[in-house]
């Protein structure tokens, strides 16, 4: 079956070394920028838009989200790949889950639908990532932690034992979540925070 990446901005050349390193080579990039049609990303050409994607039978192709994110103190950012994903997930198109082949996955962890595991990453016995998940470069997801559904832990972030992160929740790069703590839904956890104590749904944490 044919795979397709959505989007062709940077994190969509992580999305396809990933994939190459499965020996796995996406049939196509699609922007929903037309003027970009013919470049190539990541060795891959850019074949049309997302409009043109939903012509095509979703039985046929599967999906992979290059859209990325930029968090901000009061906004993690994670509205445009949702939105992304779940646009081609109600129309019945398959998002397969993508993991690097240096990623360390537990043999008991769960990972749902389009979850993402980029090179170096470790996850846990009985850890649970969500639907549309990224766990990014090197970032550590303990034993027992939920990971909700679209969030993202950042390069080089810790999730230790036990910790429970809200679906759409940004965790920046080097940040550390000790054990037990959870973080609501839409919350940002700072770049390199060391976060000690739950997190309400929105809200922000980090190092004063």
């Amino acid at each position: 079956m044919s795979l397709i990446v959505l989007c062709a901005g940077g994190h969509a050349r992580v999305v396809i070394e990933a994939l190459l390193s499965r020996g796995i080579r996406p049939a196509a990039v699609a922007d929903r920028d037309a003027a970009r049609i013919g470049e190539a990303i990541g060795g891959v050409r850019i074949a049309g838009s997302d409009d043109d994607v939903l012509k095509m039978a979703a039985d046929k192709i599967e999906l992979a989200n290059g859209l990325g994110n930029r968090a901000s103190r009061s906004d993690s950012g994670l509205s445009r790949r949702r939105a992304l994903f779940e646009r081609f997930a109600a129309q019945g198109y398959q998002f397969p889950v993508i993991a690097h082949a240096s990623a360390v996955i537990a043999s008991d962890a769960q990972l749902g639908d389009g979850a993402q595991v980029m090179a170096g990453a470790v996850i846990q016995p009985a850890a649970r990532i969500g639907r549309n998940a990224l766990i990014n470069t090197r970032a550590v997801v303990e034993h027992d932690c939920i990971v909700g559904d679209h969030a993202h832990i950042a390069p080089g972030a810790v999730l230790c034992g036990g910790v429970s992160i809200g679906e759409s929740v940004h965790v920046g790069a080097g940040a550390v979540v000790l054990g037990g703590v959870k973080v609501g839904a839409g919350a940002v956890v700072a770049a390199g925070a060391v976060v000690a104590r739950d997190v309400a749904a929105g809200g922000f944490a980090g190092n004063e």
